[in-house]
């Protein structure tokens, strides 16, 4: 999970955009989920990447401010608590 607070104004919808396009073509990062304030200027990301450098490198090259990484050991969801990497982490339990 990373944070990043940018400067007043500078975090738009087609800022946003841009950057998750370089999902699509860096190998080095994938996104898995986000969270966007535009009011606040700040973005929670949930990625998935090799190591805690290559994260580092990522933001550093896509110019992101990079407030902090937290590695995830457990993901809740509707009230369930599983192992982060759990491919079902996230997913509502089947009725």
């Amino acid at each position: 999970m990373t944070i990043h607070t940018f400067p007043a104004g500078a975090l738009t919808s087609e800022r946003i955009e841009e950057i998750v396009q370089t999902f699509q073509t860096d190998g080095r990062v994938s996104g898995y989920r986000s969270f966007h304030s535009l009011s606040e200027g700040r973005i929670v990301w949930l990625l998935e990447a090799e190591n805690r450098d290559a994260i580092v490198g990522w933001c550093r090259d896509q110019n992101l401010p990079l407030d902090g990484i937290t590695e995830l050991e457990l993901e809740g969801h509707v009230g369930i608590i599983r192992k982060a990497d759990d491919p079902d982490a996230g997913k509502p339990p089947l009725a």
